[in-house]
């Protein structure tokens, strides 16, 4: 069963068919949409992964669980955040998010990923978390940076993405540079 992550201004939680209009609304949006893999081309395309989201659970290998980033106070669906669980590698995890443009740049991103980090290192025990990036996603980069990961490699031209060949970033974490960044209490 997954537990809300809840934030300061935010809680991490499934989504909800009630959610698929604002998700498909910003998802199709070109500012969005244009580094994304998954850009939904109907509302109903949206419906049909939402309900196939229903009884996953968080950590079942080969699988993307996807959570609804809401606003604490309002309950605002402003975003979403995957979490890849590859088949072939039980531990690690693969993060990726996404935000409306009327929510970007007050902090929700680096809010959320924390979370999600917080929940993967802590909770599920991955030994290492990784995200992608095209170069020319600058802010993806910054987030990814400003929460600890590092860059890992560059790879050239590797992707066939929207008709054209691209680049991809590889960032990633371990546990033991969380742990760094966030120290638990001390025991004594």
């Amino acid at each position: 069963m997954f537990p809300n992550l809840t934030t300061a201004r935010l809680v991490l939680r499934r989504l909800q068919p009630s959610d698929c209009a604002a998700v498909f609304a910003y998802r199709s949006h070109a500012d969005v949409s244009r580094f994304q893999t998954w850009e939904p081309r109907s509302l109903d395309e949206v419906r049909s992964f939402v309900v196939g989201l229903a009884d996953l659970e968080p950590d079942t290998p080969g699988t993307w669980f996807q959570l609804a980033i809401t606003l604490r106070e309002s309950g605002l669906l402003v975003g979403d955040c995957g979490l890849h669980f590859p088949a072939d590698q039980a531990h690690q995890a693969e993060v990726g998010i996404t935000l409306a443009p009327p929510h970007q740049g007050k902090g929700y991103a680096t809010e959320a990923m924390e979370a999600v980090l917080e929940y993967l290192f802590n909770s599920l025990g991955k030994h290492r978390v990784f995200a992608s990036a095209d170069p020319q996603n600058l802010r993806s980069i910054a987030l990814l940076q400003r929460v600890g990961m590092r860059q890992e490699a560059h790879f050239r031209e590797s992707l066939w993405f929207k008709g054209r060949w691209a680049d991809d970033l590889l960032f990633a974490m371990l546990d033991r540079e969380w742990r760094a960044r966030h120290p638990g209490p001390d025991p004594r």
